[in-house]
């Protein structure tokens, strides 16, 4: 149905940035140098990317890398489940950096993010905290989920448990 997509997903040197017990941490994949290597990486909620994900096949073909869990977000200004959940935008900034092996791409990168959340900042926005660090410092503040596989998934980020 998507030529092109199939054609980038059987490419030896494809790599899918996708989180998962399947998944190589991006530092460890060597690159083979014949061909330029290409990344696809998701964008979307997590809960959408997890569909676009499992949903087509093709996306089992490239080698899945995820990035070592080491980077907290500067994404200050939207809740996100652990300090180390990144957005797309960092991602990608963190991936190109590593293959590239140039420090100043990730800066350059993210630098329209941090002047988005500092004017955010500046008028009226609120710097917010994790998930996991409102739950573990008594401060979340919503009603506690009533599914079962939610609240479980509450707990595991609470005893610091990888999910």
């Amino acid at each position: 149905r998507y030529p092109e997509l199939a054609t980038v997903c059987r490419n030896p040197n494809t790599l899918i940035l996708y989180p998962g017990a399947e998944a190589t941490n991006l530092e460890e994949v060597a690159v083979v140098a014949s061909s330029p290597p290409v990344m696809i990486i998701i964008d979307g909620t997590w809960s959408q990317a997890k569909d676009i994900f499992y949903k087509n096949s093709l996306f089992r073909l490239p080698k899945q890398v995820q990035l070592k869990p080491n980077i907290s977000s500067q994404y200050v200004i939207r809740t996100q489940p652990t300090n180390t959940c990144l957005s797309t935008l960092e991602c990608a900034a963190v991936a190109l950096t590593f293959m590239e092996k140039n420090k100043s791409i990730q800066e350059t990168i993210l630098r329209p993010l941090q002047a988005l959340c500092s004017f955010q900042l500046q008028h009226g926005a609120q710097i917010h905290h994790s998930k996991e660090h409102l739950l573990k410092n008594g401060l979340y503040d919503k009603p506690m989920p009533k599914n079962k596989r939610k609240l479980r998934r509450m707990e595991l980020l609470v005893n610091n448990v990888k999910i």
